[in-house]
């Protein structure tokens, strides 16, 4: 038992360190793209979860849902890392985004389906520390039924691409 427990994790260190030194596999991040730039003789970059400056997500959004940037720019082409928080029942209308999606769960249940549509019948619940990630290109929506915060890594531009509806036009 020991033993296969052991060599489960040499076998997951083994393909992950892989995709780092070959970046030649679909789930590795995109060749040549900017990572955010350190400052000289800085070690690492650190965001606390109460220092968090949370504000409200841009008006493409759903109301009531914040967001912080902890790492890079969604606005360019870079890798980036973002938090979300929703306070309460969320719906985000189905949409797609142009780059695979790295999501995480970091508190409260949050559902992904998939579709043109919002059938709550059809969507996968998600809870702390699960992760997921959404093909580029792939039409889904995001529900929550209380609060949550889910943090989002891809490479940027980031953009919700909505499905044509009367409250999020394409863009």
């Amino acid at each position: 038992m020991r033993y296969t427990i052991c060599f489960a994790t040499l076998a997951v260190l083994a393909l992950g360190s892989g995709c780092a030194a070959s970046q030649a596999t679909q789930s590795c991040p995109e060749v040549g793209i900017e990572e955010a730039a350190f400052a000289g003789g800085t070690q690492q970059r650190v965001s606390r979860a109460d220092e968090i400056a949370w504000r409200p997500c841009p008006p493409t959004l759903p109301v009531g849902c914040e967001m912080a940037v902890l790492e890079g720019n969604p606005k360019q082409e870079m890798l980036f890392t973002v938090r979300f928080r929703i306070g309460s029942r969320f719906e985000m209308k189905p949409h797609w985004h142009p780059r695979n999606e790295r999501v995480t769960i970091l508190e409260g249940k949050v559902g992904v389906g998939f579709g043109d549509e919002i059938e709550r019948e059809n969507v996968t619940w998600f809870g702390p520390s699960d992760y997921y990630v959404n093909a580029h290109g792939a039409h889904h929506f995001v529900l929550a039924d209380g609060p949550a915060v889910l943090q989002i890594t891809g490479i940027g531009p980031w953009q919700a691409n909505f499905l044509e509806t009367d409250e999020h036009p394409t863009q």
